[in-house]
């Protein structure tokens, strides 16, 4: 990585940055190495940094590893040491001063040929540095997730025998791409870069974050892009929430690699037998002392149960799947609503359950239609987040160039299994859901919707087969088609905006989960508002404090449903084949990507305003 570095917070990394995103740095954009040639694995293992997550390794990530970011200090180096790799990207600079683009040379004393007449430097490093400060913003993509420089040379017609120079002129500028024109210094050929913009390339195959100046052989074309669009880069996240009955320390702390190994292996059957086997590992040096020891703090009956339950989540014959993990979340959310989670409190060694409802802080609120709304307050829970890969979605216009996920992870050497890079987070949330009175503990239920709004989605929920732009966004599935997730995620992003007034946190720091399920043609949903952070064992109570205030946020989130600074064009956008969202924009619906699952789509205004609750 360049001399100075750029400090990066692992859930950064995870959600926003991550191997191949371009990172502006004060040495000068640079692209983030792929984990195996970033360094962090050469005098360790990626075991000593695993984050334990059973259910969503073996559901989305195919029996894949999970590894966490270290830090400067775990690595054992200085806190402004660089420790992660990087590469200095794009390597054409522009000069404003005297309008030349220009590529330097690896220890040259020229970059800018006019600056270098007009004041000679006798410092490579000083003519570098500025090459870099004045690093042009235009890279060149493909939807394979490749990504190259711009072929400056190849963008005009060279005239006679000329092949090209090492700088160019950029001639004009302003407002529009179109009224730049980049000409060959030798030939005197031209070309207008608002042509060149438009135009499609040859695409060379380059992984950059793999090091590797050598590209593959890649069917796909090309496109001029600005380094720092949104679309250049797109993290592909999975995440999970820890629930029932592995959301103890203890059923974490036998998830570690190691302890796994030998319980799928052997049949324990008592705690002594469990102890001798700890010991062999930590004589081995293949587990952490501190592990064993906490482990070895519970009772024998624990110990015993919270085996029980990790062997039955391997060994379960059901079939796994994004699906399946998000419904077992949602039965684990309504039971908690309904009974609380742990059901008795009790302090247990290495700390409380990651997933708590006090029962007798759960509200429900009778509204104006006579429905009744129940709002659940999580103390605590625990989000694993895990990056699988990232796309590159710049040419979705052509459903023959649609995205393709570039995985990121690390195979460590002479193994099968590789990692994936992750974070877990810690915090609060606001589980939401309508109930029916009929049954003593409420059962969960959505009213019928109605609308025109209602019946398009409908139509793309039966056939969601003409309507590629969603169906290429990678993640989606059909249920998110369903009207009722539309209108639970379109409430969804209503009410984090009005949270974000009274809780103390910002709206792009509260995050969404919803939830569906049909049962018996019935479909009901729910709503997961929660705010994490890595490292603590919490947050500071800011969401669940609005819980008996609920109503009033309500009230607040609907107050301007049926308005919006982009009427009457907003309210009139109808979704359709072609449409990602119905009634939505900026100003009423979309919130920061980081917050919502699914990337400001699946949303409409109109449902809502049909259908208020």
């Amino acid at each position: 990585m360049a001399a100075k570095g750029q400090s990066l917070r692992p859930s950064q990394y995870i959600t926003t940055f991550g191997p191949s995103s371009i990172l502006e740095t004060p040495d000068g954009p640079l692209v983030i190495a792929a984990p195996s040639h970033s360094g962090l694995f050469d005098n360790s293992h990626p075991d000593a940094y695993e984050i334990r997550d059973l259910r969503l390794s073996q559901t989305l990530l195919n029996n894949k590893k999970i590894f966490r970011i270290p830090s400067n200090a775990e690595l054992g180096c200085k806190e402004n040491r660089v420790v992660h790799n990087a590469y200095n990207f794009p390597r054409w600079s522009l000069c404003p001063t005297h309008g030349i683009l220009y590529r330097y040379e690896p220890q040259s004393l020229i970059g800018c040929p006019n600056c270098h007449q007009q004041r000679p430097s006798n410092n490579w490093g000083e003519v570098w540095a500025k090459s870099r400060e004045e690093a042009v913003r235009f890279v060149l993509a493909c939807s394979h997730g490749h990504l190259d420089e711009v072929p400056w040379g190849s963008l005009m017609k060279h005239r006679g025998k000329c092949s090209g120079s090492n700088f160019y002129k950029w001639e004009g500028g302003g407002g529009a791409i179109g009224n730049i024109q980049i000409t060959c210094p030798n030939c005197d050929a031209r070309e207008n870069f608002g042509n060149a913009y438009s135009r499609r390339f040859p695409c060379r195959g380059r992984f950059l974050e793999r090091g590797s100046e050598d590209g593959g052989v890649c069917a796909r074309t090309a496109k001029i892009i600005q380094r720092g669009a949104a679309n250049l880069r797109v993290s592909e996240i999975r995440s999970a929430l820890t629930i029932p009955p592995l959301d103890t320390a203890l059923h974490r702390l036998l998830q570690s690699r190691a302890v796994l190994d030998v319980l799928v292996a052997w049949p324990v059957n008592s705690k002594n037998m469990l102890v001798q086997l700890l010991d062999n590992l930590v004589k081995g040096q293949r587990l952490d002392p501190t592990i064993a020891a906490t482990i070895k703090q519970y009772d024998e009956a624990e110990i015993l149960g919270a085996i029980s339950d990790i062997l039955g989540e391997i060994h379960n014959p059901k079939d796994l799947t994004e699906a399946t993990l998000r419904q077992d979340e949602f039965i684990s959310l309504r039971n908690a609503a309904c009974y609380g989670a742990p059901p008795q409190r009790a302090d247990k060694p290495g700390g409380p359950n990651q997933f708590e409802v006090y029962i007798e802080n759960v509200r429900n609120f009778t509204l104006d239609s006579g429905r009744t709304l129940r709002v659940t307050p999580l103390s605590r829970l625990r989000v694993v987040m895990v990056q699988i890969g990232y796309t590159r979605p710049i040419d979705t216009d052509n459903e023959e160039n649609q995205p393709k996920i570039v995985p990121v992870e690390y195979l460590p050497p002479n193994e099968s299994i590789a990692w994936h890079p992750g974070v877990e987070l810690f915090g609060e949330g606001i589980f939401i859901d309508f109930i029916s009175d009929e049954e003593p503990k409420g059962i969960p239920e959505h009213f019928p919707l109605q609308g025109e709004a209602y019946q398009r989605w409908l139509a793309a929920y039966n056939s969601p087969e003409p309507y590629r732009k969603i169906r290429a966004m990678p993640g989606t599935t059909e249920e998110y088609l369903h009207p009722v997730f539309i209108w639970w995620h379109t409430l969804s992003h209503r009410l984090i905006t009005a949270l974000s007034v009274d809780s103390g946190y910002s709206s792009a720091a509260i995050r969404e989960r919803v939830y569906i399920c049909t049962t018996n043609n019935q479909t009901s949903g729910g709503l997961l508002l929660y705010t994490a952070q890595s490292g603590g064992d919490g947050t500071l109570g800011g969401l669940i404090g609005l819980v008996p205030h609920f109503d009033r946020i309500l009230k607040s989130a609907l107050r301007n449903v049926d308005a919006c600074s982009n009427d009457p064009i907003c309210i009139e956008e109808k979704f359709g084949e072609d449409k990602v969202n119905g009634a939505a924009c900026y100003a009423c619906q979309l919130i920061s990507e980081t917050s919502c699952e699914h990337r400001n789509t699946l949303l409409d205004r109109r449902l809502l305003l049909d259908n208020l609750p």
